[in-house]
């Protein structure tokens, strides 16, 4: 596998192992030593976040590298666009901190603290470095303004400091360009806008975003909304004033190389799912103001809350109930800070949705107890259910948020429970219309891992087909050979194009050896999904023993691509947050396909076949033309609009040439990006069947609602991995300029 910013040497002589890229700013956070118990009750996050939330806003306006500054700023939003120039940060508990050196981090380092003893033992661990490392308290740096001139004067100090007396170690070619970037460190002067600061938690995402875009909103009150209308109006505004700077830097050649990342994220907070269940508070503890708090909490569904004098009156009287609502405010902040620092890291727009899309478990079970019920009568409830699903989305989010949706083009990142990927838009889900990853909400802390943000990997062909099959049926299951059997019909289509181990295993010890003896970039799992016990932990079933994916971590190497032909491995009606998906997330997957409902077994060994299919074909067509690199996210999100076509065309119409030919037809509108491809193909449909357009809309739904392909789903970072087999790398970077770059 092979990072974007990892083919460079290393750079430093001896043995010292650090950052790659040694002109890289490297930014720590340091955090307390947060115990599993100690987390915060609704999401899930660690007791230190709202001590350094400040820190978040900070790294939003520091500069990534020491060469940035002097860059001219709408070329750099755009590099940023496309994942390029992005910052290195982490946070970093203090006790992990203390166990590495400076040399394993990078060569400049800030350190960011909250608590008063965190901040000490961060100057005690500095005391212990071999060169200075900038530590910026909490207190410090407070306003924007303030971060600004912290960059442009301390910081720039700090690294002229480190340039001068520690450059030694970088090549020579380097260390000029450092010295050079110094001396020509632009303060840059910011461009103001006519949005209004609103100073709320609904917007603070996006202000972050145009804080790194150096652009400075109008001074304003502070937002107090009368009305949802006004609040969705707020939240529209300011996800428009971050599209309207990508419109104006625009896209680039260089966009063929370094994908865009996905322009618009939409998210919304959730509680852990058992946090939606009535609460019955202890006789002895009784406290209506209590009572009133956690319920408000639960049944939340807008922006804009009322409530009477008296619960309110109430709610000041009460400090436990205060502390309720205080604990879920600061979870509400640390989750738009963490979306928002890494929103800004690409200029993406962050549009907030309302809490009432965290609502429809009622709706989402019946429809999940319908796709798996087996009785005839079921199949005929199913489209109206699946309409009640996505009506349900579409009067959560509202009609004005849609139509921004409706209007955008790109790639979307959801960060939010809900799933959100059924959002009708148009005649199509949200995740068919675009190419469509997410973050789950819960747990709160997973999730802020997952907002890290990861630089490109990018893989040759080669890299990417090496695929890793575990088999964890056992020896009677009717269904232990259905994916074989597909993969092994069609090995005259990839034989030596792709490379497949097939594993069964028996037990948990034999998994985990199957994982560590393999260096397959894709794991695919065939086997059955638990949707958890007692304890509420999914997991995947091995020879009928399910195994908790959860416990990998630090154990199995898990591959970066993990695709799941299982059965609810992120069920739309889970229990908990626990799933497999998250699961496999959390063990070290980039990117997991996860199933939100019950697959069938012969699909499933069709949907699997059809994928490395194509892996074996669509790639290598697609690099052919030599247009641009692909990336893991639209290569699933192709293959899903494809099997969708599959299902609709094979369901109106009988098998025969006509058949065949609206489904290539539709299959070259999708590989080639055309966005009407789906009503062109209703259109063909309904011209060979002879059927008028409502009717031929109406009955693709049906089969869209009862299919296969809107069951899976997109966790992580897909977008993260992209593909080339070096042609396009060679257009922009030819060897003997490759070679001079890497070597100095």
């Amino acid at each position: 596998m092979t990072d974007t910013e990892d083919r460079t040497p290393p750079w430093l002589t001896g043995d010292h192992v650090v950052e790659r890229d040694p002109l890289k700013i490297v930014y720590i956070v340091a955090q307390d030593d947060d115990r599993l118990d100690e987390v915060s009750p609704f999401q899930g996050f660690g007791r230190s976040w709202p001590s350094t939330l400040w820190a978040l806003r900070f790294l939003a306006i520091a500069p990534a590298s020491i060469v940035e500054r002097m860059w001219p700023l709408d070329g750099l939003i755009s590099q940023r666009m496309g994942g390029q120039h992005v910052m290195s940060w982490l946070p970093l508990s203090i006790s992990t901190l203390e166990q590495i050196g400076a040399d394993e981090i990078g060569l400049t380092i800030v350190a960011l603290s909250g608590e008063t003893e965190i901040a000490d033992r961060v100057d005690a661990w500095i005391g212990k470095q071999p060169r200075p490392v900038l530590h910026v308290r909490q207190g410090e740096v407070v306003e924007d303004e303030e971060a600004r001139a912290y960059c442009d004067t301390t910081l720039r100090e700090h690294v002229r400091d480190i340039v001068e007396h520690h450059g030694g170690v970088l090549t020579p070619a380097r260390l000029q360009a450092a010295r050079d970037a110094i001396e020509r460190w632009n303060t840059r002067e910011p461009v103001a806008i006519a949005l209004e600061m609103r100073g709320h938690n609904i917007t603070v995402a996006n202000d972050m975003v145009l804080a790194r875009a150096e652009r400075v909103l109008a001074e304003g009150e502070s937002f107090v909304g009368e009305s949802e209308a006004e609040y969705d109006q707020v939240c529209i505004e300011s996800a428009q004033a971050v599209l309207d700077v990508r419109d104006h830097v625009g896209y680039r050649d260089f966009h063929r190389i370094f994908l865009p990342r996905p322009g618009l994220v939409l998210t919304e907070p959730a509680l852990y799912r058992q946090s939606y269940a009535r609460v019955r508070l202890d006789p002895g503890e009784s406290s209506k103001a209590r009572a009133f708090a956690l319920r408000m909490l639960q049944k939340q569904t807008g922006l804009w809350n009322v409530m009477t004098a008296a619960d309110a009156l109430a709610l000041t009287e009460d400090s436990r109930a205060q502390a309720i609502v205080a604990a879920r405010q600061a979870e509400l902040t640390t989750h738009m800070h963490g979306v928002g620092l890494m929103a800004a890291q690409t200029c993406s727009a962050v549009l907030r949705l309302r809490p009432a899309v965290n609502h429809l478990f009622p709706t989402l079970s019946r429809y999940a107890r319908n796709i798996r019920a087996t009785s005839p009568a079921a199949r005929f409830k199913t489209p109206r259910l699946f309409d009640e699903v996505q009506q349900e989305l579409a009067d959560a989010i509202g009609t004005a948020r849609l139509d921004l949706i409706a209007g955008y083009s790109g790639s979307i990142k959801l960060v939010s429970d809900a799933p959100l990927e059924l959002l009708p838009v148009g005649n199509l889900p949200l995740s068919l219309r675009f190419d469509v990853s997410r973050i789950n909400a819960t747990p709160g802390n997973l999730m802020m891992g997952e907002l890290v943000y990861r630089g490109s990997v990018t893989l040759s062909p080669d890299q990417l087909c090496k695929i890793l099959i575990i088999n964890g049926f056992s020896d009677t299951d009717a269904l232990r050979n259905l994916v074989t059997v597909s993969v092994e019909r069609l090995r005259s289509e990839w034989q030596g194009r792709v490379e497949i181990e097939f594993v069964r295993v028996k037990t948990r010890d034999e998994l985990v050896v199957a994982l560590n003896a393999s260096d397959a970039t894709i794991l695919i799992f065939d086997g059955h999904g638990h949707p958890g016990g007692d304890d509420g932990i999914g997991g995947i079933v091995i020879d009928r023993t399910p195994i908790d994916v959860w416990s990998l971590r630090g154990e199995a190497r898990v591959p970066p691509i993990v695709v799941l032909s299982a059965c609810d491995t992120q069920g739309m009606d889970a229990a908990t947050h626990a799933t497999v998906g998250n699961g496999f997330i959390a063990a070290g997957a980039r990117t997991v396909l996860a199933t939100m409902l019950p697959i069938t077994g012969k699909e499933g060994a069709v949907f699997v076949a059809r994928l490395i299919y194509r892996l074996a074909h669509f790639i290598p067509a697609f690099l052919g033309m030599r247009h641009r690199r692909v990336d893991w996210c639209e290569i699933i999100a192709g293959m899903l609009r494809m099997t969708l076509a599959t299902e609709i065309v094979t369901g109106l119409l009988e098998d025969g040439q006509a058949s065949r030919d609206i489904r290539s037809a539709a299959n070259v509108d999708i590989n080639t990006g055309d966005p009407a491809w789906y009503d062109n193909m209703l259109e063909k449909i309904g011209a060979e069947a002879g059927l008028e357009p409502q009717a031929v809309e109406r009955r693709a739904r049906a089969i869209m609602a009862r299919g296969e392909t809107i069951r899976y789903i997109q966790l992580g970072c897909p977008e993260s991995i992209t593909i080339d087999d070096g042609t396009i790398d060679d257009q922009f970077f030819p060897p003997d300029v490759r070679e001079a770059i890497l070597f100095g």
